[in-house]
């Protein structure tokens, strides 16, 4: 720890004031300093590897020892201490586990906060020159900190600490801003007025890259990510790649649809290798961004900026760009946020372009990004990505990445809308019970899990529902292409009475029932299938769903081809248009109106696939192909319903579809879980859902035997030899072709977390807490910075009563994020339950000041009144 210290502190003497010197002198204190930090990060990295191990130990001695040298030592001053935040970090994104110490998880989260607390204090200090990109001129003091430098400089002379690192330079005249400019580098000086490149170096990291990535999406922006390669993997003598964990995240980059850059194998001083060394440094590495890529590398970047002719040569040859930077945000120097924003911002307006420089692999450059993003994008900057050819607005022409992992799908709409409709309150007919109650339910749903905007959902319930209100909303409403567009999708939910009328020709053709209609001579006052199809062919939406919760029949349904043989089925159903039926039964039928929670069987059951069980094939988004096939034979099975599903004409192969949205809600006591009577009907939904698994993968099975059999018959016809016994005829190939194929995606860790802490919802909604918590579990461990996981493993193992494995499980929580109240609320109440008053006490309190206005915070001043 105390050469950490001294290192971290050496950088900070040696960068302050930099600014002021000239050029050469400036790139000497930059890269000496930039050593010094790659040194540390060597450093901390061990460090954190090893006090990893140690937490997995039950007594973990070492881990208590640093942590109590951190707590405690006299000679670390305070900015001392956040040379070891991101080792922090790391450890408190462990999960729990038995083994593991409940009081060393709390330490682990108290000492979180405290550094977020230390930073927190020089933020402050000049947070002023976020007011307003028109303060920039002013002078900000940052006293606490210049006192921290002050006493630093009584240690170590800015001098001295270049003397005892000069053997370590690169030669002046290659090093980064002092370099003479090549022809063969480009800078950010390039780039047009007001245009900005977004760089990240160093990485990827197993939690930094994701984080950010996320904040790029937020912003709708792409960036390069120049690797390093020993984070990636290993490449032979002869470059056989050999992957590690962390070069996941690589394919997640590309997948975000941002660039990968070669950073040399090692970060070394590339100017002071030999041929031999420079060479097995850029080529370790272009093979494994090759072997991810699929394609080599068409960018690189020197380790400090450091490069001379013959390097640069070398890149040429390779048909690599060296792409240099002008805006550095020295985020790997200096520890506060807001003056890693400053210097970025104050840069850029200096400049008026710039490819700016940050690095992925520590969390204070992470925090900064938002601001560096939102200020620059107020004052009129423009964002620009790598096209293949140059860097440029994103959609211009330039190559296209290929990569080993699945390309994100495209977002199937542009607009949602809906009409949902019930009716209970009949006039001449039979009233129902349930029907309007179910409609609200499916529109609370599609509100809530698909993100249909409230406004482009029309309800007609009751009273409201009639022939002509419908007949309006959906004719005249939803047909307007002023309103409702080719790109958009539309769903209409009914449910309420229909009725089956034979016609003379013997064909039947069904209604629905508005609430006004005439009982007897229904035919002029209902909604036929006739009038549908008309409907249908009139709203210019590209795909269109009637979902009835009705029993009727004379539809005029076809069943849907074969899965597209295209690995780009699900671009395809998009893209092509479709008009699809689901009804609840057939003429002779009634809907069964005793479900759970107020539902129609068929209602709930539809709810419940939306709610993600009929995802068949885990590619996180539901067809209404997938839709019916998990909804009609479990209604089947648990009524006397059979309903029915298939295409109206006009349909071209395409297929509606349900963009699963994942679940965000923090488990705390007020989440919502299934009554009796619904977790029973869900329990019987589960099993069919099992056995259509089974029966999915059985298919799958035997497509697979048809076609090694189908291609067995075309090379024995061409060889001249017989058939393989037992083999198919010449129709093989056509009834493969027709079975259910899988067209699940490869899941990234981050989408597998989020799809186990889904199914980790639905069980804790069904009370079954311990398959809940195993769930959690696995989401936390496939994504262990995610403190949503953490706190619903905790909140499962609450339920259960095992309070010592929720208190672990809140505090990760807590360290992950310091400012969720829930965490520090649900954290209080099993401390309650462990009898440990105070810990209840001062996590309650930190609830309250959190969120003083919840709608649980007068239960808990009044449970604090029974503590000391």
């Amino acid at each position: 720890m105390d050469d950490t210290v001294a290192a971290y502190r050496k950088i900070v003497v040696l960068m302050d004031d930099a600014a002021a010197l000239d050029e050469g002198n400036r790139e000497r204190v930059r890269t000496t300093a930039w050593i010094l930090f790659e040194k540390n990060r060597d450093r901390l990295e061990t460090l954190e590897q090893d006090l990893r191990a140690d937490l997995a130990r039950k007594d973990s001695p070492l881990l208590a020892a640093f942590l109590t040298r951190l707590e405690t030592n006299a000679d670390f001053r305070d900015a001392d201490k956040l040379a070891f935040r991101d080792v922090l970090d790391g450890l408190a994104s462990v999960p729990p586990s038995e083994s593991t110490s409940t009081a060393l998880h709390k330490r682990i989260a108290d000492d979180v906060a405290a550094l977020e607390q230390i930073q927190a204090l020089y933020q402050k200090e000049i947070s002023q020159i976020f007011s307003g990109l028109q303060t920039r001129g002013m002078i900000v003091h940052r006293e606490a900190w210049e006192h921290y430098v002050a006493f630093l400089k009584t240690k170590y002379k800015r001098e001295a600490i270049l003397k005892e690192s000069e053997s370590q330079l690169p030669p002046a005249e290659s090093r980064g801003g002092a370099a003479t400019k090549s022809k063969l580098e480009m800078f950010g000086t390039e780039l047009p007025p007001k245009t900005i490149a977004l760089t990240f170096d160093d990485g990827p990291h197993p939690r930094y890259t994701d984080q950010v990535l996320a904040i790029l999406k937020k912003y709708g922006l792409h960036a390069v990510f120049f690797e390093v390669g020993k984070n990636l993997g290993t490449a032979g003598e002869k470059n056989e790649v050999t992957l590690g964990p962390t070069a996941a995240a690589s394919y997640r980059i590309l997948e975000s649809g941002s660039i990968l850059g070669n950073h040399s194998y090692s970060h070394p001083v590339l100017p002071k290798l030999d041929a031999a060394a420079l060479t097995k440094e850029i080529d370790s590495t272009s093979a494994l961004l090759t072997y991810i890529v699929k394609s080599p590398p068409v960018l690189f970047r020197p380790p400090y900026g450091a490069a001379n002719a013959d390097i640069l040569a070398k890149i040429q040859a390779d048909n690599m760009k060296t792409v240099i930077w002008n805006v550095d945000s020295e985020d790997w120097a200096d520890p506060v946020p807001n003056s890693v924003a400053q210097r970025v911002i104050t840069q850029v307006e200096k400049q008026h372009h710039g490819i700016v420089l940050f690095h992925d692999i520590h969390k204070v450059g992470l925090d900064a990004l938002p601001i560096v993003i939102e200020t620059l994008q107020a004052d009129g900057y423009k964002f620009v990505s790598w096209n293949g050819t140059a860097f440029a607005p994103p959609n211009t022409r330039g190559e296209q990445t290929e990569v080993a992992a699945p390309v994100p799908v495209a977002q199937p709409y542009h607009e949602s809308w809906a009409a949902i409709i019930g009716i209970d309150d009949y006039a001449n007919w039979q009233k129902l019970q349930y029907a309007a109650h179910d409609a609200l339910g499916v529109k609370d749903l599609l509100v809530q899990k698909y993100s249909f905007k409230p406004d482009h959902i029309f309800t007609l319930l009751n009273g409201q529902a009639t022939r002509q209100n419908i007949l309006s909303l959906l004719g005249d409403k939803f047909g307007n292409p002023n309103m409702v567009q080719r790109e958009d999708r539309v769903l209409v939910f009914y449910a309420g009475h229909g009725a089956t009328r034979k016609l003379a020709s013997g064909r039947e053709l069904g209604y629905i029932i508005p609430v006004d209609a005439d009982l007897t001579n229904y035919e002029g006052s209902a909604i036929s299938m006739t009038n549908f199809q008309d409907i249908s062919e009139a709203i210019p939406a590209k795909h269109l769903l009637f979902i009835m919760d009705s029993c009727y029949s004379g539809l005029a349904l076809t069943r849907g081809g074969g899965p597209l043989p295209s690995q780009n089925y699900f671009n395809e159903i998009s893209r092509r248009e479709a008009r699809q039926m689901f009804t609840a039964g057939g003429a002779d039928q009634q809907v069964a109106d005793n479900g759970p929670n107020g539902h129609s069987v068929f209602t709930w059951t539809l709810l419940q696939g939306l709610d993600g069980r009929a995802d068949l094939n885990g590619d996180g988004f539901i067809t209404a192909t997938e839709l019916a096939a998990y909804v009609a034979p479990a209604v089947s099975a648990l009524s006397h319903q059979t309903p029915a599903f298939g295409n109206l004409p006009g349909t071209e192969g395409g297929d509606f579809i349900f963009d699963l949205k994942h679940e965000t809600e923090f488990l705390n006591g007020d989440s919502a879980q299934l009554g009796d009577d619904a977790i029973q009907v869900n329990a019987e939904l589960e099993k069919l859902r099992g056995q259509m698994r089974e029966e999915q993968r059985k298919n799958e099975e035997l497509r697979k035997q048809l076609e090694t059999a189908e291609a067995q018959l075309k090379q024995g016809a061409q060889s001249g030899a017989a058939a393989p016994a037992g083999a198919a005829p010449g129709g093989a190939s056509t009834v493969a072709s027709n079975l259910p194929q899988s067209t699940a995606a490869v899941k990234t860790p981050a989408d597998a977390a989020a799809a186990s802490n889904d199914e980790g919802m639905r069980l804790y909604k069904e009370k079954r807490y311990a398959d809940a918590a195993a769930k959690f579990t696995e989401a936390s461990t496939l994504q262990p910075a995610s403190a949503l996981f953490a706190n619903n493993a905790g909140f499962a193992f609450y339920r259960m009563a095992r309070y010592n494995e929720a208190v672990k499980w809140f505090l990760q929580t807590i360290a992950l994020d310091p400012k969720r109240a829930v965490a520090y609320l649900n954290l209080g109440d099993a401390y309650v339950n462990l009898q440990k008053k105070a810990e209840a006490k001062d996590a309650y309190e930190k609830f309250l000041a959190l969120s003083p206005n919840s709608k649980s915070a007068a239960d808990v001043r009044e449970r604090m009144k029974s503590l000391p």
